[in-house]
C-alpha cells in the first residue's frame, strides 16, 4: 500500500469526521424536522379550527366543515367528545362510517386509513355553542391531513438538511486542503533543504525514500527522517575528520617551540635596552629609540604569547590533570597583573582606578588564563585611552536566584573614543581588530580562555568610553 502524504491523510480525516458528524446530526435533524412538520401541518390547524368555533361561534354543520376543509386543505369532522357519533363532517357518508368505527375504539390513532387513503389525525376540544344541534357539550374536532401531503413537506425540509450537510463536507474539504498545505508545505520544504545540505556533504543527491524503510509514516516525515539520517552519517564522517585534525594539531607544538626560541632573545634585547635607558636616564639623557625598542619588544612578546596560546589548544589547563579549578580571587589576580603593567600605565599617562566590590566570592577558574585575560583587556584599555584618561577595574557579584552561586563580573572600563566594529564582524573573532597595528588575536584568546573557564565575555560601548566585562562562575 502506497504511503499517504500528510495532505491526503488530513483531507480523509476531516471528511470522515464531518461526514460522520453530518450523518448523525442530519439523522437527528430529519427526525426532529419530521415531527415539527407534522405538528405544523396537523396539530396546529386542528387547534386553529377549534379556536375559530370558540371565538366566532360558528355553526356545527356539514357546510361549515366543508369550508374548513378547503381552508385547511384537510378533512374535518366534529362530534361529542365522549362518543363515536359524528355530528358534522366534510367526509362522504361512507368514509364517515369508517371514521366512526375508529372512534368507537377510543381516541383516533395518529395514522388511519380510510377508503385507501392514509390520513394523519389530530383532535382538539370544541366548546358547546348555541348553534350545535343539542346545545350541549363538550365536543371535539378531528382534523385529517393526507399523509402524502405531510411526507412531501417533510421531504422538502429534509432536502434542506442534506444540502447543508453536503455544504459542510465541502467546507471541511476546503479546510482540510488549506490545513494540510500549511503543515505539509513547510515539511516538504524543510526535507528538500535537508536533502540539499546532505547532498553538499556527499557525492550524490539523497534519494527519495520508499514505503518499506519508515513504516507507515507520512511521506513528508519519511523524507525528512531520511535527510536527518544522511546528516547523522555526515556528522560521523565529520567526527572522523576532527580526529584526524587532532593528530595534525601536534604540529602546533612545533609552533610552541619556535615561540619559545624567539622569546629568549627578545627578553635579552628588552633587558639590555632597559638597562641602557636607565643608565641614560641617570646621566640626564634620554633616547627615544631605546623606548621604542622596549615598546616593540613588549608588543612582540604579547603576540608571541597569544600565538603560544593558539598553538597549545584547549588541553593544558584544568582538563590536563582532572583537578577542579579554583577557588580564585579575581581582584588578587588583577592586582598582580597591574603590578606587571605599572610602568606601561605610567608611561602612557593613564590613571588606573580600582573598584573591588564588597562580598565578591572567589570564582571557579584557573589563574593562568584569567591573568592573560586581565592583561589583554588592560593593555587594550591603555591603547584606547588618551593621556590623562582613566582606566577602571571593577568586580561585582551578579544577582542570583535562590540556591545558585551565581557569577562574578570583572570589568575594565576606559575613557577612550569607543569601539567601531565593521558591519557583520565580531570583535572576538580571530584577526578582527580596530587598531592600525593590531593583529586581532588578543580578544579571541580572551574569549577562548573565558569559555574554557565556563564564563562569558562581552563589551558595552558608549559616548564615555568602552567597558569590557567577563562573567565567571562563582564558587
Amino acid at each position: 500500500m502506497a504511503r499517504l502524504s500528510i495532505r491526503t491523510r488530513l483531507i480523509l480525516v476531516m471528511n470522515l469526521l464531518v461526514a460522520a458528524v453530518g450523518v448523525t446530526v442530519g439523522w437527528v435533524g430529519v427526525a426532529v424536522t419530521d415531527r415539527a412538520v407534522e405538528r405544523r401541518l396537523v396539530d396546529g390547524p386542528a387547534r386553529g379550527a377549534a379556536a375559530l368555533f370558540a371565538t366566532m361561534r360558528l355553526p356545527l354543520s356539514d357546510v361549515m366543515m366543508a369550508r374548513l376543509a378547503v381552508l385547511f386543505d384537510a378533512q374535518v369532522a366534529a362530534g361529542p367528545a365522549d362518543g363515536p357519533a359524528i355530528l358534522a363532517t366534510s367526509l362522504p357518508s361512507y368514509e364517515t362510517h369508517t371514521l366512526e368505527r375508529y372512534l368507537r375504539r377510543g381516541p383516533p390513532a395518529r395514522r388511519i386509513s380510510i377508503a385507501g387513503r392514509t390520513y394523519v389525525t389530530a383532535e382538539a376540544p370544541l366548546p358547546a355553542t348555541a348553534e350545535t344541534p343539542d346545545g350541549q357539550g363538550p365536543y371535539r374536532l378531528v382534523l385529517l391531513v393526507e399523509a402524502e401531503t405531510v411526507r412531501a413537506a417533510q421531504r422538502a425540509a429534509a432536502s434542506t438538511i442534506v444540502w447543508i450537510t453536503l455544504a459542510a463536507v465541502a467546507a471541511a474539504t476546503g479546510l482540510g486542503l488549506w490545513l494540510s498545505a500549511t503543515i505539509s508545505r513547510p515539511l516538504r520544504r524543510l526535507a528538500e533543504r535537508m536533502r540539499h545540505v546532505a547532498a553538499r556533504a556527499g557525492d550524490a543527491e539523497l534519494p527519495a525514500t520508499s514505503g518499506a524503510d519508515t513504516g507507515r509514516a507520512p511521506r513528508e516525515l519519511a523524507d525528512l527522517g531520511a535527510a536527518f539520517d544522511r546528516l547523522l552519517a555526515d556528522l560521523a564522517s565529520a567526527r572522523r575528520q576532527i580526529a584526524r585534525s587532532a593528530r595534525l594539531a601536534t604540529l602546533g607544538q612545533l609552533s610552541a617551540a619556535v615561540v619559545h626560541e624567539l622569546r629568549n632573545p627578545l627578553s635579552g634585547i628588552r633587558m639590555n635596552a632597559q638597562v641602557l635607558a636607565d643608565e641614560l636616564a641617570r646621566a640626564g639623557s634620554d633616547d627615544e629609540g631605546l623606548h621604542r625598542i622596549i615598546r616593540e619588544t613588549d608588543r612582540m612578546e604579547l603576540y608571541l604569547g597569544e600565538l603560544l596560546t593558539l598553538a597549545s589548544g584547549s588541553a593544558g589547563s584544568d582538563e590536563a590533570d582532572g583537578e577542579p579549578p579554583g577557588p580564585l580571587d579575581v581582584a588578587a589576580v588583577a592586582e598582580s597583573a597591574l603590578a606587571l603593567l605599572e610602568a606601561r600605565c605610567r608611561h602612557a599617562g593613564v590613571e588606573v582606578r580600582r573598584d573591588w566590590g564588597a562580598g565578591v566570592p572567589p570564582v571557579r577558574a584557573d589563574e593562568t588564563p584569567v591573568r592573560q585575560v586581565v592583561v589583554n583587556l588592560v593593555l587594550n584599555a591603555l591603547d584606547a585611552t588618551p593621556a590623562g584618561g582613566t582606566v577602571t577595574l571593577a568586580t561585582r557579584r551578579q544577582s542570583t536566584g535562590e540556591g545558585d552561586a551565581g557569577t562574578v563580573r570583572f570589568s575594565v572600563s576606559d575613557t577612550g573614543p569607543g569601539v567601531t566594529v565593521p558591519d557583520g564582524a565580531d570583535l572576538f573573532d580571530p584577526f578582527v581588530t580596530t587598531k592600525d597595528d593590531g593583529v586581532g588575536l588578543g580578544l579571541y584568546v580572551c574569549r577562548r580562555n573565558v569559555e574554557r573557564c565556563g564564563g562569558r565575555i562581552g563589551y558595552d560601548c558608549g559616548p564615555g568610553g568602552t567597558t569590557f566585562w567577563v562573567d565567571l562562575p562563582a564558587m
